[in-house]
Parts: C-alpha cells; sequence; structure tokens
C-alpha cells in the first residue's frame, strides 16, 4: 500500500506543482486574494514568491515520492501540507472568503467544496506514507539524494522563473493563442454559470468604499483592489466578462472583438515597466500598422493621465481603453504585454521582452491566421510533452538504476 500511495501522491503532487509553475503569475493572484480574504496585507510581490516557493515544494515533494528518496522527509511534508491545506479547503467551503482554491492554477477549476473532497480522497494515502515512512531501507546515499532533490527544485523553479519572464509555457486561460474569445464569451452568455460580482475598492481622505463596475466614484478617490466573490453556482466559465471602457466610460469590449483586421493591442497594467526599454519597440509596429491601416490600441489599468502622458513622452499616438487589472492579467500575464487579435481570435501573444520585429509582424500579418494559431499550438505542445517526457524518463532511469545498484551491492 506504500508504494501504491507513493505513486498516487507523488503524481498528484508532481502535477500540482507543475501547473502553479508554468504560470506563476496566476499563482501570485491566488495568494495574493488569500491574503486579501484574511485580512493580510503584504506587497504584491510577496505572493508571487509565495506561489514560486509552494510549486516548488509541491513539485520536489511528487519527484522524491516517486524516486523513493528521502523517505522520512517527504513523507513528513506532504502529510503535513495535505493535512493543512484539508483544513483550509474545510473552511473555505464553509465560508467561502475565495471562490477558488487554485489548488491546480488555472489547469483545472474545482469549487470549494470539490476541492475539500478531493482533499479527504487523498490524505489517507498520505497518512499510509507517513506510517511506513521507516520500513525501508534508503535507494542511495544521502547526499545523492539530497543533490537529485535540489536539481529537480532548480528545475521547477526555473520554469517559473522563465514563464516569469516570457509567457507561460502552459496557458489555460481564455485568451489564450488560438481561442475565439467571442465565442467563448457568447457560450458564457447564453449558459447558466457560476455568477460573480466584482467589488472596486476606492479610498479616499483614509476612507476605503466599495463600488461596483457601473457605478464608479469621481476622481477624487483613489482606486485600491478589486474583489471577485461568487454569488450564485452552476457551469464554471473561463471568462464570463470582457468590460473595456474608453475614455466616456462606454464598454467597448465587444466591439474591439468584432475588428476584422489583425489589430496589436499593448495591454499595461503597472506603470513600472512605462519606460523606452518597453516602449521603443513598439514604435516600429505602430508604423507599420499605419501604412497597412491597421488598428493599434492600447487597453490600460493604470490612471489615463499616467498612460497618456507615457505615450506621450515615448512619441506614439494611438486609442487608449480602460479595464481592471484582473480583466488584462487575464488576457496576458506580462505587462506590457503584446496581443493580436482578429476577429474576436487570439492570433499571437508577446511579453514585453519578446515584442516581434516589424518584419516579424509583416510576416505574422501576411500568414493565414489559422496557420500561425496551428504552428503556436504544436510549438507548445510539443515543448510541454518533451518537458513532461524528460521528467518521467529521468525519474524513472533514476529509480531504476539506483535500484538495479543497490540490488548488485
Amino acid at each position: 500500500m506504500r508504494r501504491i500511495s507513493c505513486i498516487i501522491i507523488g503524481l498528484l503532487f508532481v502535477f500540482s506543482g507543475f501547473v502553479k509553475a508554468v504560470d506563476p503569475v496566476g499563482t501570485g493572484l491566488i495568494f495574493s486574494e488569500y491574503f486579501n480574504a484574511f485580512g493580510l496585507h503584504f506587497p504584491g510581490s510577496f505572493g508571487l514568491v509565495a506561489g514560486v516557493m509552494l510549486s516548488t515544494l509541491e513539485f520536489l515533494l511528487g519527484v522524491m515520492l516517486l524516486l523513493d528518496f528521502r523517505k522520512n522527509l517527504t513523507a513528513w511534508g506532504t502529510f503535513l501540507l495535505m493535512s493543512f491545506f484539508t483544513v483550509l479547503t474545510l473552511f473555505l467551503a464553509l465560508f467561502n472568503p475565495v471562490s477558488d482554491c487554485g489548488c491546480f492554477g488555472e489547469a483545472i477549476k474545482l469549487s470549494n467544496w470539490e476541492t475539500f473532497i478531493k482533499n479527504i480522497i487523498f490524505w489517507p494515502f498520505t497518512l499510509f506514507l507517513f506510517i511506513g515512512r521507516n520500513r525501508t531501507a534508503p535507494l542511495a546515499r544521502e547526499w545523492v539524494e539530497y543533490l537529485v532533490g535540489a536539481l529537480f527544485a532548480l528545475f521547477a523553479a526555473g520554469i517559473s522563473f522563465y514563464s516569469y519572464r516570457h509567457l507561460p509555457l502552459m496557458e489555460f486561460m481564455a485568451f489564450r493563442a488560438g481561442n475565439n474569445v467571442a465565442e467563448i464569451l457568447d457560450n458564457a452568455r447564453n449558459d447558466p454559470g457560476i455568477t460573480f460580482e466584482t467589488e472596486l475598492v476606492y479610498s479616499k481622505n483614509g476612507r476605503e468604499a466599495l463600488f461596483s463596475i457601473d457605478d464608479l466614484p469621481d476622481s477624487t478617490w483613489t482606486f485600491v483592489d478589486s474583489r471577485t466573490r461568487e454569488i450564485s453556482s452552476g457551469i464554471r466559465h473561463k471568462i464570463t466578462d470582457f468590460t473595456v471602457r474608453d475614455e466616456e466610460g462606454r464598454n467597448v469590449g465587444d466591439s474591439l472583438l468584432a475588428i476584422k483586421p489583425a489589430a496589436l493591442v499593448l495591454l499595461v497594467t503597472t506603470e513600472q515597466r512605462l519606460n523606452n526599454k518597453t516602449l521603443d519597440p513598439v514604435k516600429p509596429l505602430l508604423a507599420e500598422c499605419i501604412n497597412g491601416e491597421r488598428p493599434f490600441y492600447v487597453i490600460s489599468s493604470v490612471a489615463p493621465s499616467v498612460i497618456l502622458s507615457a505615450l506621450e513622452q515615448a512619441g506614439l499616438q494611438m486609442p487608449v481603453y480602460y479595464a481592471d487589472i484582473k480583466t488584462l492579467l487575464t488576457m496576458i500575464r506580462s505587462t506590457p504585454g503584446l496581443m493580436v487579435l482578429q476577429d474576436g481570435v487570439v492570433n499571437a501573444k508577446y511579453a514585453w521582452r519578446d515584442f516581434p520585429s516589424s518584419e516579424e509582424w509583416i510576416r505574422l500579418i501576411n500568414t493565414d491566421p489559422e496557420l500561425v494559431v496551428a504552428q503556436s499550438r504544436i510549438h507548445n505542445r510539443l515543448r510541454i510533452e518533451i518537458l513532461a517526457l524528460t521528467v518521467f524518463l529521468l525519474i524513472f532511469l533514476l529509480r531504476k538504476g539506483f535500484w538495479f545498484s543497490r540490488r548488485h551491492m
């Protein structure tokens, strides 16, 4: 039973850690929701760091279980971690401070009760591991097991680092390349689903107040945060709303998705990276869009005065629209980032470090959009399959190699 438990919990932890590691920004947002729900006020980067640490720990524990390394340490780690999250998810199920536990990142969405039941099912396997933690001999020398564990931990942290600096290696959001967002929105609006309510927190003279999206305060108030809570159950859609407003406050989200020619969209969620390093590569792209009479616009969550001033200083003149930060981070994890939208379909996405050159943009718009999307999906799928195959092949070879050497010592 112990060996079966090692495989089951090992695979569970590897999967859970991996899907969090490929989207560190999303995992950090989930942690930030937890902190806000429990009244803990940490810097925004703290959620990101906590998310990377948890994903690395889960991945490492899963690998060590599959290798059967450091039996006592991994048994303690998995038992305590699963016990903690079982108690936590019971609290979430009873009081619903957040609508999604985030245990599988954006890959698999579970309600709080579903998550609690899942933990109840898997918790006994961690108990079996804990009880039998000292019943078998080590497979390898202690320093070898620690070294292998450290290498796999670096591998998981490296995935998070790459995905943070660029875009997630594997994306599960509604705005991933190839998705028809307009169609997804129509399906969500026509089908019964989970209903959420978004409340915006503004402050004035040291006092905070809640406002709805349709009833925003005047300019004397300062935006602080946004909170989303579930108010009715049903089908859990990837996206249920796409609210983007122009300078007069009109919702133009559906109109932007309906634009037929390929449009470049610059997405900005923070003013910290609005500088020459990130905006200079946009200039030749804007010139090509003007020459080719193709749309190029900005969607921003920063204050209008800030984004307009930054664009003016960079010599960029283009339409600017506004959305809340959660909408933009659903669209792209990089800030700033570029997205190619055509008739509601996401053709391509770029982190600011990977903005295309004007030549690449010309080549992109002259290529069949379906071919562009297919190539992107095939490339990403191959990358993930190679990573997964490499990890499990290494685990298998290490496991068999150490087992064989121990049998013939």
